[in-house]
């Protein structure tokens, strides 16, 4: 769902006054700035930011640093695992004798 901006006049008491929505489409956010602020003219509308493209660009990078994770894990397997379990077993160690 996109962050849409826009200034939208909502009567001489107010004036105009730069307001924010989120919406799908333009006229979905037209339509909020009406229903949520009452607003009676709106002008300048624009599309500030896109809300998915952060989120999934950070989900890529998680998944990639995985992938490339289990193929160092699975191809030196025997470097790995010998560490893993010295690393597990000292993890343990200091879970019992925590103070």
């Amino acid at each position: 769902m996109a962050t849409w901006r826009a200034k939208c006049w909502l009567g001489s008491a107010s004036g105009y006054q730069e307001l924010e929505v989120d919406s799908n489409t333009s006229y979905g956010a037209q339509e909020q700035f009406k229903r949520i602020y009452g607003a009676e003219q709106i002008i300048n509308l624009r599309k500030v930011s896109s809300g998915s493209s952060v989120s999934s660009s950070g989900g890529s990078w998680l998944l990639i640093l995985i992938v490339v994770a289990l193929y160092f894990a699975m191809t030196y397997w025997y470097i790995v695992l010998p560490i893993a379990i010295i690393a597990f077993i000292l993890m343990v160690y200091g879970w019992i004798n925590e103070d």
